[in-house]
């Protein structure tokens, strides 16, 4: 069993385990952390190849490429992608939990980033 003790007026925390078992308390390897921090799902909805960049603070940046149509688990914290059809303006994605699911859509010359909570985009 678990017990835990606050204090509000003081930085303070304690716990204490009665019955310790030696399965109750694990490392975390970093493939199992980077999965808690990070990542999660992204679709191409656009009628042409998205490429994009996904990192994080323990992820260096990966270069991506959806097709249309494709969906693709991603395990950074942040999209960097071109919100441009016809030229390069570069667009970064609010911070991205693991549980969250965004996808890339055309609007005229425009090309979106849905998330669960917020729409992304920038006029070209």
């Amino acid at each position: 069993m678990l017990k835990t003790t606050s204090q509000t007026e003081k930085d303070s925390f304690s716990i204490t385990f009665d019955d310790l078992d030696e399965n109750s308390l694990s490392e975390l390897s970093s493939d199992q952390a980077s999965e808690i921090i990070g990542g999660g799902e992204v679709i191409n909805d656009t009628n042409a190849t998205r490429v994009f960049y996904d990192f994080g603070p323990n992820k260096v940046p990966e270069r991506q490429a959806l097709q249309p149509g494709e969906t693709l688990d991603f395990d950074g914290q942040y999209i960097l992608y071109n919100s441009s059809r016809t030229g390069f303006v570069p667009q970064l994605s609010r911070r991205l939990g693991p549980d969250d699911f965004v996808s890339f859509r055309q609007e005229g010359n425009r090309i979106v980033l849905n998330t669960e909570f917020a729409v992304l985009s920038v006029t070209a």
